[in-house]
């Protein structure tokens, strides 16, 4: 008798607008959420202002060089203070409306035309958002009291804090990043990066150098390190598996041909190569929209190298990325469909399974 197959979500939780609003809540706003490289904030004043699920905040590089969160909103009248993206603000952060003035570390130092017996300027600082980074990798968290952000990912199923030895991860630079919408539900993109059943028909290309990826598998058997060995003793994610890029530090001799993937719940992808780290943040737009951000790391002295060449890494992973984009794109279309209640999960879907059910878990526990 066939074994039971394991029941996916239902299709309504990949489209319904009442479903996001409660990840919003429950996931989005409660849990450490990717950023990207705090590296992107280098001298004092630097600012990214990101988009947490709708929500807007700022991040921005003190005057004494930490780093601070603040939701992106003057005490005023509401105005948006940045727009999205990168930016440097000159000793201060302005308000483009009515030019209220903010000190880097988020208080209220101008008022224009409002004097200051009118307003209590010192309960009128920016309001805080808790952010915190790890191995150059920064995250915030909306709560009010957040679990330190390392406790949270020492608890993370697939370990990502060991990983903090290869590069080392704290050291790299980003060399080059791409942003892509998808138009596919986000819980979509991570169910499709945590299987590779689909690796065989939609890529082609990996699974010519990743033989456990051929197979279907994204673990490889007799292994508890979370490697998968690259083909003909390979060093790295490209077309060939091949780069004469370095091999970087930390990694043993039984690991340079290997290839470490794991995602951080909820919105994070780290693949690690002996020779480059892509970094993936996945941005949920709304219910059937996610902004995928992908970062390329390196070493900063093969960058800073004159015939440095990262050309067949970028390209090679923005195949694969394209062609899973395509794929979740299609997805996204089929659970719409009236007559899709659920899918099911075979043998080696179980990571995403697994997902579902943690997410689930979070999603529906009690306020």
């Amino acid at each position: 008798m066939p074994t039971e197959l394991r029941a996916t979500l239902p299709g309504g939780d990949y489209h319904r607008p009442e479903v996001f609003a409660l990840e919003r809540e429950r996931i989005f706003f409660r849990r450490w959420y990717y950023l990207g490289r705090a590296d992107e904030l280098a001298e004092p004043g630097d600012y990214v202002a990101y988009d947490i699920a709708g929500e807007s905040i700022v991040v921005v590089r003190g005057k004494e060089g930490g780093l601070r969160g603040f939701y992106n909103v003057c005490r005023h009248r509401g105005s948006r203070l940045c727009e999205l993206g990168a930016g440097h603000a000159r000793g201060a952060i302005k308000c483009p409306y009515h030019a209220w003035t903010y000190s880097l570390e988020g208080s209220l130092i101008g008022t224009p035309m409002v004097a200051e017996d009118e307003v209590d300027r010192a309960s009128l600082g920016l309001w805080p958002v808790t952010v915190d980074v790890w191995a150059g990798f920064l995250f915030a968290n909306l709560s009010e009291h957040p679990e330190p952000l390392l406790d949270t990912l020492a608890a993370e199923p697939e370990e990502p804090l060991p990983l903090e030895r290869f590069g080392p991860l704290g050291e790299l630079r980003v060399g080059h990043r791409t942003l892509v919408d998808v138009w596919a539900n986000w819980k979509i993109n991570v169910e499709n990066y945590n299987e590779c059943l689909h690796c065989p028909t939609v890529h082609p290309e990996l699974v010519a150098i990743v033989p456990a990826y051929k197979r279907g598998d994204v673990l490889e058997d007799g292994r508890d390190d979370g490697g998968v060995v690259i083909a003909d003793n390979g060093t790295s994610f490209t077309h060939s598996g091949t780069s004469a890029l370095p091999v970087m530090p930390g990694f043993e001799p039984h690991e340079a041909t290997s290839i470490y993937s794991i995602a951080v719940f909820p919105n994070m992808f780290l693949d690690i190569s002996p020779t480059s780290v892509v970094a993936t943040c996945l941005h949920p737009r709304g219910p059937e929209q996610t902004t995928v951000v992908t970062e390329y790391l390196f070493r900063p002295e093969v960058l800073d190298a004159p015939d440095f060449d990262m050309s067949e890494i970028v390209d090679f992973n923005e195949l694969v990325n394209e062609q899973d984009f395509v794929v979740c794109e299609r997805v996204q279309k089929g659970v719409r469909s009236r007559a899709f209640t659920h899918g099911v999960y075979a043998k080696k879907d179980t990571q995403p399974y697994v997902f579902n059910q943690r997410y689930l878990a979070i999603r529906d526990a009690a306020a």
